[in-house]
C-alpha cells in the first residue's frame, strides 16, 4: 500500500514540476530574476522520498533574510511606542485551547489515524487532496462514515464545511429529499 502512496506522489509531484517550470516559463526576464533571488526558481519539492531532507533549512535562502541596519538603529535610538494589542495576532490562549480540543478529540477516537487524516481534510492542514472514497478505502469503512466523522469534526471545532465536503445546505437538501423519498414509500 505505501507502494501505491509514492507512485501517486510521484506523479503528483511531477504534474506539479511541469505547471510550476510552465508558472515560471511565462515570467518577464525581471520577474524570473526576482523569483530566482527569493530562491523559487524551482519546484520545491522534498528531495528524499519521505518527504524530509538531508539539507538544512536554515541554510536555504528561503530562510535568509538581509538584515536592516538602518532601521535597527532607529528602533535603538527611537523611545518604545506604547504596545497596542494587534486584532490580526491570533491570541495564544485561543490557539492552546484548539489544539487542547483537537488533541482530546483524536484521543477518545477508536481509529485516531481515520480522525486525523479526517481533520487533514476539513482543515486542509496537510491535506494531500485524497477523496473522501480515497480515506474510507485505506480505512475499509465506508465514504459515508468518513463523511460523517468530517461533519462530526468540523461542528465540534467550529470550522466551515472544507472545500472537500458538502455545503451545510447541500447536505440539508439532500436529507431533506431523502425523507420525502422515504415518506413516499411508507
Amino acid at each position: 500500500m505505501a507502494d501505491d502512496y509514492a507512485k501517486r506522489q510521484a506523479i503528483k509531484d511531477a504534474a506539479y514540476a511541469r505547471e510550476y517550470e510552465a508558472w515560471l516559463a511565462t515570467l518577464t526576464p525581471e520577474k524570473r530574476w526576482r523569483v530566482a533571488k527569493l530562491g523559487l526558481d524551482a519546484p520545491l519539492l522534498p528531495s528524499v522520498g519521505n518527504g524530509f531532507s538531508d539539507e538544512d533549512m536554515a541554510d536555504s535562502p528561503l530562510s535568509s533574510e538581509e538584515p536592516d541596519i538602518a532601521a535597527e538603529v532607529d528602533r535603538i535610538s527611537a523611545p518604545e511606542p506604547e504596545r497596542r494589542p494587534n486584532p490580526s495576532t491570533p491570541d495564544p490562549d485561543v490557539i492552546w485551547e484548539v489544539i487542547r480540543r483537537l488533541i482530546g478529540e483524536l484521543l477518545v477516537q477508536r481509529n485516531a489515524k481515520l480522525a486525523l487524516e479526517c481533520f487533514a481534510l476539513v482543515s486542509g492542514v496537510s491535506f494531500v487532496g485524497d477523496s473522501m472514497s480515497d480515506i474510507a478505502r485505506r480505512h475499509r469503512v465506508t465514504r459515508a462514515a468518513v463523511s460523517k466523522r468530517c461533519i462530526e469534526l468540523s461542528e465540534k471545532l467550529a470550522l466551515p464545511p472544507a472545500r472537500a465536503m458538502r455545503a451545510l445546505t447541500a447536505r440539508k437538501a439532500y436529507a431533506r429529499a431523502r425523507n420525502h423519498h422515504l415518506w413516499e414509500h411508507d
